[in-house]
């Protein structure tokens, strides 16, 4: 058989487009995708544990006339916040997107999970640059209250229901991940279709 006659066959009739070979996506090891749901169930959960104490926390704080109570109660929210509550809310938002893009869900393919990303990134920054500062004074204004009244002033008002507002949030997205409403996005319909013509 002619050389060009070979060449011909092997790229196929005239017109014919070239099949380029998709790309392969991130995806995690069936090992490594356990690891990392076990780490984002336990810090999610975690999560939701110590913003429940926090607002137990923070209503204490509020209605004690007790100095020693007053000073005790923020300064636990304080240890709380600089350590556990930074260390869990980073885990759990890292691990929820390697969960995401690393299985078949996709990170913006379905609403729930665009839907639980946006309130767990809301949650995260507001924790650090909001709650964290005001309890910090909290535990400033408490500190050497003396024999007199506790005096936060309106950051006790603000940790009343801005702490309980988050544990609600957290909760709300516990339930969006369980139930997993509201379809695809318009993405993740195209990429639907798109795998289904292959």
């Amino acid at each position: 058989m002619p050389a060009e006659t070979v060449k011909a066959v092997k790229a196929g009739p005239p017109g014919a487009r070239r099949q380029h070979p998709a790309k392969k996506r991130f995806e995690l090891s069936r090992r490594a995708r356990k690891l990392t749901l076990v780490i984002h169930v336990v810090t999610s959960v975690g999560w939701v544990g110590l913003s429940l104490a926090m607002a137990v926390l923070g209503t204490m704080g509020y209605t004690t006339d007790d100095p020693a109570v007053a000073k005790g109660v923020y300064y636990a929210m304080y240890v709380f916040d600089d350590t556990c509550v930074t260390v869990f809310s980073v885990t759990a938002a890292v691990t929820g997107i390697l969960l995401s893009c690393g299985t078949k869900w996709g990170l913006m393919l379905h609403w729930w999970i665009v839907v639980k990303w946006v309130i767990t990134l809301f949650m995260t920054i507001f924790a650090w640059f909001v709650i964290h500062p005001i309890v910090t004074t909290a535990t400033e204004r408490t500190a050497d209250v003396g024999d007199g009244p506790p005096n936060p002033g309106w950051v006790a008002d603000f940790l009343l229901w801005s702490v309980p507002a988050l544990f609600v949030l957290l909760t709300v997205a516990a339930v969006i991940s369980i139930y997993k409403p509201w379809g695809r996005t318009a993405r993740g319909r195209r990429a639907q279709a798109g795998s289904r013509r292959r």
